[in-house]
């Protein structure tokens, strides 16, 4: 049985461009959608001023808004609706095993003003062992599709290398994976460094075999990674990176890297992890 897309929905104006992507998505995908709100227990204070009542009231809005704006622009798409009592990054992370991927707005409506990233999107993104496609404010232009991977070699490059020529195939898009790097010496002139073409090459080879319908533009380029993989997604409808790198330290959940894109990435960013 095909899994289906788990999109967290909160009301917010950064919850519903999640909604839209995730529907879009499981269109192309021909599986069903899942929306999903969660809210902590409140305190106290708070739970004696509110009927449950007007709580369920509030959730069934929630949900249901979210549920008319699949069913009005993709009839084809199945929804189901669920509301849990937990913190929304938990409840989104606990079920990722039975999700073929999970969708976050960047920010939601809880998040703290003047904060670009808000916390359900980045823990979601540390923790969940399906795909996470974080989904911006960005929007753009109609025009040839194209998908940017950032690849450093490392298990999660692989497994983003992969996640992005799936993509590219459901969409026919081409691929522009990236793979940028920094010499120790940064007085040095500027070389490419051929053993990094070499192995980027073979890094490509298997899913290159596997999607031999995908076009692929590949390149090696000296430069911090999050600034050469923003540039390159300027044109892109999705950019797919692994939550660490090859130099990451084991026990942090996001690489630098994939911290400075969840910032900047002009673009929805997909994160994966490796097994």
């Amino acid at each position: 049985m095909t899994r289906p897309i788990l999109v967290g929905a909160d009301g917010s104006d950064a919850a519903l461009r999640a909604v839209d992507w995730a529907a879009a998505e499981a269109s192309r995908r021909r599986c069903g959608l899942l929306l999903l709100t969660a809210f902590a227990m409140p305190s106290a204070e708070v739970a004696f001023t509110l009927s449950e009542k007007r709580v369920r009231g509030e959730i069934d809005a929630v949900l249901d808004g979210a549920r008319r704006r699949v069913r009005d622009t993709w009839p084809d798409v199945a929804v189901e609706q669920a509301a849990v009592l937990d913190s929304p990054a938990t409840a989104l992370v606990n079920r990722a095993e039975q999700a073929a991927m999970i969708v976050v707005g960047l920010r939601g409506r809880s998040a703290v003003p003047g904060m670009r990233v808000g916390s359900v999107a980045y823990r979601v993104a540390a923790h969940s062992p399906a795909p996470v496609v974080v989904v911006g404010s960005e929007s753009r232009a109609a025009g040839e599709r194209l998908i940017v991977a950032g690849d450093d070699g490392s298990p999660h490059g692989r497994r983003a290398l992969a996640a992005a020529f799936d993509e590219a195939s459901l969409r026919g898009a081409r691929v522009r994976v990236l793979r940028a790097w920094r010499p120790v010496d940064l007085s040095a002139p500027a070389v490419v460094d051929t053993s990094e073409e070499e192995r980027l090459e073979r890094d490509l080879a298997p899913v290159r075999a596997e999607h031999p319908d995908v076009s692929v533009e590949a390149r090696v380029v000296e430069e911090y990674p999050v600034t050469a993989l923003t540039e390159a997604a300027r044109d892109a409808d999705l950019l797919v990176v692994g939550a660490r790198g090859r130099h990451g330290f084991p026990r942090v959940a996001l690489g630098a890297t994939t911290h400075g894109l969840l910032h900047c990435a002009p673009c929805p960013l997909m994160i994966v992890h490796a097994p």
